[in-house]
């Protein structure tokens, strides 16, 4: 077994016994405790599925700031002690046995051997187009005799479009016009993304299709590969003079790329100094035909795919010059980056990540209503408003009682007053 698998297990136990201990536990400050013992096994699974920034995010936002406003509310409201019990304990530790039994399940599926992804359906052909032939001018893009862009001019590019899976036919019309300069059948499968470039001198230019690599590239690095649809010269390479004072540091990068053709793709760090870097002539590194750093500002961005494209621009004075244009795309996101994350949340699981927070808010609100507790106060107030009110007051009901107003002097016979002594003599 391999270490990956011990790993799972070990977190994985630690996981649900300190879910246990929550669950269990009788004081709700231990349980929030064994809670971000929770959030941080699960950061660590994160990590170990090559996601730092979702364990990264686990940790800040669950274990910190949630859990923080949990003890926050605990706090204010006084209930860290269980007053009463709890009704149907036997159901935790049933639980439990259930998590136990189902993660070693899942460590014995594991242990078994890879596990195969669900892949999804292949999505529609994606194909752009750019247009480096220098004597046709303006040209429309037909596809199926279809407009599909229109006005392309030399070094115009346009984005990807989406063609279904099938034979398809491509054609390039000067613009406005039905005449076609260049029509070319295109076999185009599911998944495939690539780019047709229309490349050559004279009247009747050809079009080279070639597959683009937009996989995912390394932490901060890009990639770079290198089409020529210069005529002037049969094959040209990208090289790295380096310094200038020391010319036996000269480096290769994309050799012997003829013409229609495209390089194998390369990446290199970002921010890479590409000052040094020329296209030139493959074996005769002395003739140069271009500099990245004449004309065009070259980069290497982190997370794109650049396309280097070397064509043949017609000047006044009726000569061919070389042109470097860059055809920049973005590369497919590393799982668990930022950017991954962001655009499944985003896009397909939008609706239910605002539900989740809907929920949560009012689960929220619900736990601080149903653990609140009234002050001496408002408790003596209530149990004053409950007592029982009666119809008639007290004095009332004695008079009835007795025959008479109690609060008027009473009507019984006055007794004769006792003689004085002394008055019968």
């Amino acid at each position: 077994m391999t270490t990956e698998f011990w790993l799972f297990l070990i977190v994985g136990a630690i996981a649900v016994v300190s879910a246990m201990f929550m669950l269990l536990s009788d004081n709700a400050v231990h349980s929030a405790l064994f809670l971000i013992l929770v959030m941080g096994c699960i950061a660590f699974m994160f990590l170990m599925l090559n996601a730092p920034f979702l364990a990264m995010v686990q940790i800040t936002v669950y274990a910190g700031a949630i859990m923080v406003l949990f003890l926050f509310v605990i706090m204010l409201l006084g209930a860290e002690r269980l007053v009463s019990t709890t009704p149907f304990r036997w159901m935790t530790p049933g639980a439990i046995v259930l998590s136990l039994l189902f993660l070693g399940a899942v460590a014995l599926a594991l242990g078994a051997g890879p596990i195969s992804s669900f892949t999804p359906p292949p999505a529609d052909p994606q194909l752009r187009v750019a247009h480096f032939a220098s004597d046709i001018g303006p040209v429309d893009l037909y596809v199926d005799g279809e407009l599909a862009a229109e006005d392309l001019k030399f070094g115009d590019s346009i984005g990807y479009l989406s063609i279904p899976a099938g034979d398809h036919e491509f054609s390039l019309n000067t613009q406005g016009s039905d005449t076609a300069l260049v029509t070319q059948s295109v076999s185009l499968e599911q998944g495939f993304v690539g780019t047709a470039v229309a490349y050559g001198t004279g009247e009747q230019p050809a079009l080279g299709i070639s597959a683009d690599d937009l996989t995912s590239t390394d932490e901060r690095s890009g990639r770079i590969s290198f089409f020529n649809a210069y005529s002037g010269l049969p094959v040209v390479s990208l090289v790295d003079f380096g310094n200038d004072f020391d010319p036996d540091d000269t480096q290769i990068l994309l050799s012997n790329v003829a013409e229609g053709m495209r390089s194998e793709s390369v990446e290199f760090p970002e921010g890479a100094d590409l000052r040094t870097w020329a296209i030139v002539e493959a074996g005769n590194d002395s003739n140069v035909l271009a500099r990245l750093a004449s004309d065009e500002v070259f980069g290497i961005e982190r997370g794109k795919s650049t396309l280097l494209v070397l064509g043949a621009e017609r000047t006044f004075t009726d000569t061919v010059r070389p042109l470097v244009v860059p055809l920049v795309a973005a590369a497919a996101p590393a799982f668990g980056s930022p950017a991954d994350v962001g655009q499944v949340l985003f896009t397909r699981y939008m609706l239910p990540m605002q539900a989740v927070a809907v929920l949560l808010l009012v689960a929220m609100v619900g736990a601080i209503v149903l653990t609140h507790k009234p002050s001496p106060s408002a408790v003596l107030a209530r149990a004053r408003m409950g007592r029982r009110r009666v119809s008639r007051p007290l004095t009332s009901v004695i008079s009835a009682q007795v025959g008479h107003e109690v609060t008027q002097p009473s009507t019984t016979p006055e007794l004769p007053e006792p003689a004085e002594e002394g008055a019968g003599d």
